[in-house]
């Protein structure tokens, strides 16, 4: 087991020298930054101070040789074969991640149910689209004007990009997804865009509040602490009009496989049935919090949903720093905190 460590964060992981760092930083929720993963865009270039790195047979072309002699590496394709110390710069918001505007090709639409689609799309193998878990792009196709839709997987394969697509009953666009778009069609994507992404930093427990379709996003974010290993208490209220608008079952697994993680599904409009919760999903993490000053909240579905976690937690001792939303800029109830 070998020790990285960025001298410039401070920030150290250990890898066992069989993926390359990047992969291994990425795991480790350090955003090392990237392009390609392939080795030709060089965006991945970091100096190693000390220890020893190699590559998989001959040198990337994103890399120099005089580059190399002067201690440069490429992280996507070296390997640590001892410690190493190196010098990168870590991104640490989307001000540090670029928006680019990538071809990809339908790799596959799946109905979860009646009124959602899983939409996967395929960057091309010599691209990638750096993101933080959270975070939307624009879908382009040249009959229509430019859809925002959450990423709705976390960016640990960021050659694919997942989507969930709800069907709108007058909204061309996605009828034409839900109903026209066939696999292997051609799009573009424009992004990552938003300031609504999981915060890496914090060591505060999270309370995840989706309305509908606004599960992807925290999808996005709950992987992606899965895979990083975070130990943050995080608690999923997923709201809903009926027990069929609750598209997976992944929460339900998460709470199962995580103590960490719990969920609370909420429906609305629920039927004699259902044994769970029911009313406004807002309301029901106020029955579970009388305080809610230690607590980061992410809040993602309808603006009425994401003003009323606004308006109504700041009462519980929300401060507005802690909490982030998809939505636009809410003016809190009460004036500034």
């Amino acid at each position: 087991m070998f020790i990285i460590e960025n001298q410039v964060s401070g920030r150290i992981f250990q890898t066992e020298g069989r993926d390359n760092i990047l992969n291994d930083a990425l795991t480790h929720g350090l955003n090392f930054p990237y392009g390609c993963q392939k080795g030709f865009c060089g965006k991945c270039k970091a100096t190693i101070i000390e220890g020893e790195v190699g590559y998989k047979g001959e040198i990337p072309s994103g890399i120099t040789p005089e580059e190399v002699e002067k201690g440069m590496a490429l992280l996507c394709q070296c390997r640590a074969k001892s410690d190493v110390a190196l010098v990168v710069a870590e991104l640490d918001g989307v001000a540090d991640i670029e928006v680019r505007t990538l071809p990809c090709k339908v790799q596959s639409i799946k109905h979860l149910n009646h009124d959602v689609a899983q939409v996967f799309l395929k960057i091309p193998d010599s691209e990638s689209l750096q993101y933080l878990a959270g975070q939307y792009i624009d879908l382009i196709h040249p009959d229509f004007e430019p859809r925002a839709f959450s990423i709705a997987n976390a960016p640990s394969n960021t050659s694919l990009i997942e989507l969930h697509v709800r069907l709108i009953e007058d909204g061309k666009f996605t009828n034409f997804v839900f109903n026209e778009l066939q696999e292997k069609a051609l799009l573009k994507i424009e992004g990552p865009k938003g300031v609504f992404y999981f915060r890496e930093k914090s060591e505060k427990p999270i309370i995840l509040v989706a309305g509908g379709t606004g599960f992807g996003p925290v999808k996005a974010m709950v992987e992606h602490a899965i895979e990083t290993k975070s130990k943050q208490t995080i608690h999923i209220y997923w709201g809903a009009r009926d027990e069929k608008d609750l598209y997976t079952d992944l929460p339900k697994q998460w709470a199962k496989s995580h103590e960490n993680i719990s969920f609370i599904p909420v429906l609305s409009q629920a039927n004699s049935a259902w044994k769970g919760r029911t009313g406004y999903v807002h309301e029901s993490v106020l029955v579970d919090f009388e305080y809610l000053v230690d607590y980061e909240v992410y809040a993602c579905g309808p603006p009425a949903m994401v003003k009323a976690v606004a308006d109504t937690f700041v009462k519980r001792g929300m401060f507005k720093e802690d909490f982030f939303s998809d939505a636009f800029e809410f003016a809190f109830e009460g004036g500034a905190l």
